[in-house]
């Protein structure tokens, strides 16, 4: 990946593009079904892909973006999400050698751990500012739907992303998602 942000300014606008409709279309037809309590969290994806395909020292800047653009649409601060976020791609920048996203099924079962590790990100944090655990066990039956959409449509998304960001190939994390 460039390492001159300059690069990333068009990618970044795509995407946080694509991110806005997708939380338009989130928050617009999930109520319109009955769903009021669920959102899909098409951030987490996004910021995820991030740490799995972009090598870019820019990388918490950009997750900074992401979060605050996503905090228009949620009530949901964007410093949680931000904090998760690069505690995520640390993590991820750690495992690299270890992960290899070269089928869907893996892409799947991958995608589903880390949010559920971000989710124990949050949730730490929640716990830390509020002292009440019933708001965090809540929140928990309303992550696992929401996790299970995001990972079955994380190989679709990861290959639109891969298309905006030109990473195919690019990545040690395998080619064909």
């Amino acid at each position: 990946m460039k390492g001159n942000f300059a690069h990333l300014i068009r990618p970044l606008g795509i995407t946080l593009l694509i991110l806005i409709v997708l939380e338009i279309l989130s928050t617009a037809f999930l109520p319109m079904v009955g769903l009021t309590k669920y959102r899909i969290p098409f951030n987490v994806l996004i910021i995820l892909y991030m740490g799995f395909k972009l090598e870019t020292p820019f990388t918490s800047v950009m997750i900074l973006i992401l979060q605050y653009t996503h905090s228009f649409f949620s009530i949901e601060g964007w410093e949680m999400g931000t904090v998760a976020g690069v505690m995520i791609c640390i993590i991820i920048s750690y495992l690299k050698d270890l992960l290899h996203l070269t089928s869907s099924v893996i892409t799947i079962v991958v995608t589903q751990i880390f949010q559920t590790l971000w989710f124990l990100i949050v949730s730490s944090l929640i716990y830390l500012k509020t002292d009440d655990f019933s708001y965090i066990a809540q929140k928990f039956w309303r992550f696992l739907p929401e996790s299970i959409v995001i990972s079955l449509l994380a190989p679709l998304i990861f290959g639109v992303l891969d298309a905006i960001w030109k990473t195919e190939g690019e990545s040690g994390l395998g080619s064909s998602v």
